[in-house]
């Protein structure tokens, strides 16, 4: 079975690639495996350096004067990287110059690794940066990928980047999605978790095409801590969404999120008089309602309670509604539906599907059907659908 020959791979590439113990840096419970912006130098435990102030004073001023930094950043910088002579790191700057990378990418790769200065740039970055063209990044995108996550450049080629790409393009099936990716989240190409978060998911009873789901659109939750992402599929298991179902992925995603953020968003339920109950039975028919902003649910929630007379409760049930754009969807056909009712053309009610029906369904069924006998129909339709613009929105 095809499932059961990736699972095979899971296991074969997690053995050869785990043979490295990881950094601690990269040991980050409960957090993306990535510098934190707030934290641009963080503090891996490479090998220990002799700093003798010499080569630091060399070292600082070499990354103030050639590679942007400031005195504070340089000096720290020199924690993890010295050198007495410009020769390394002019050629590793000259290398990724040749492969188009901006001077500010390539200040961010080295505020973000400092030890790829004293790389060997043919050796050990070339190949590299030759293996991801070779799969047909171009070098915009070579240069963002490498920016987001320099310690592609340090990761084994043979061990780990090319069984890693492997494994993502098995699952997404070809080397330009995996390449999109790697550009939504370029950390999973060099996270030691990846491939044992990969086996969590696949021994829980995931499905390939959710995992490839997840590798397209949210890739960087598997570089997520192992015992993080284990205990959410538990908690998405306890909350009742199984393995297998399509909105699991989706509700890992949501529980994935901060806890606080979680609480807070079931506080701000609670406003309209939905029950934890409520909450629960909603999630598990659309997770997403988890990850929509209070504005969203306030606007949408708000409309359906408000101007078309709805309980919370009702909304609750159809939570997909909440994620529906309301301006351009719900409003135009609440338009439609009501005057259709005023007219005894159908019958008083909500009408779900009027609002969840793909655009062209609703158009035959609710608006071209009934034009004749709601001559205003259409026109109060596009109407709803494309509003004037105020006159005070408009520039000169």
């Amino acid at each position: 079975m095809r499932g059961s020959h990736h699972k095979n791979l899971f296991l074969y590439h997690l053995t050869v690639i785990t043979r490295t113990p990881s950094p601690p840096f990269l040991k980050v419970h409960a957090q993306l495996l990535i510098p934190s912006s707030s934290s641009p130098f963080p503090a891996p435990n490479y090998t220990t350096l002799t700093i003798t102030p010499e080569k630091q004073s060399f070292t600082v001023n070499y990354l103030v004067k050639n590679c942007g930094f400031l005195p504070d950043g340089a000096l720290h910088a020199s924690k993890y990287v010295l050198f007495e002579t410009p020769e390394k790191p002019d050629s590793v700057i000259e290398l990724l110059r040749s492969f188009g990378f901006s001077d500010l990418q390539i200040h961010n790769v080295i505020r973000k690794t400092p030890r790829i200065l004293v790389s060997k740039p043919q050796e050990t970055l070339l190949p590299k940066l030759q293996f991801l063209i070779s799969k047909g990044a171009s070098q915009s995108q070579l240069a963002r990928i490498i920016d987001l996550n320099p310690l592609i450049l340090l990761r084994s080629l043979e061990k780990h980047l090319i069984p890693t790409f492997d494994l993502l393009t098995n699952f997404i099936g070809s080397e330009e999605r995996t390449l999109n990716s790697l550009k939504r989240g370029p950390q999973i190409l060099t996270c030691y978790m990846f491939h044992q978060n990969i086996n969590l998911l696949v021994d829980s009873g995931v499905r390939e095409i959710s995992i490839a789901r997840l590798l397209r659109q949210w890739p960087w939750l598997l570089s997520f801590n192992f015992q993080c992402i284990k205990r959410a599929v538990e908690e998405v298991i306890e909350i009742g969404i199984d393995p297998p179902k399509a909105n699991f992925v989706p509700a890992l995603y949501a529980k994935l999120l901060p806890k606080s953020t979680w609480d807070k968003k079931v506080e701000f339920y609670k406003r309209f008089g939905l029950t934890d109950d409520n909450i629960r039975e909603a999630f598990v028919k659309h997770p997403f309602c988890m990850m929509l902003s209070e504005q969203k649910i306030e606007a949408t929630m708000g409309f359906f309670l408000k101007e078309l007379g709805w309980e919370s409760v009702q909304v609750a049930r159809r939570p997909v509604l909440l994620a529906l754009n309301l301006d351009k969807r719900i409003v135009p056909r609440a338009a439609v539906v009501k005057i259709l009712i005023s007219n005894g053309v159908i019958r008083s009610g909500r009408h779900l599907s009027a609002y969840t029906a793909k655009e062209e369904t609703f158009f035959e069924k609710y608006v071209n059907r009934f034009k004749d006998q709601a001559p205003k129909l259409l026109k109060v339709y596009r109407e709803k659908m494309n509003p004037p613009v105020k006159k005070s929105k408009l520039k000169s």
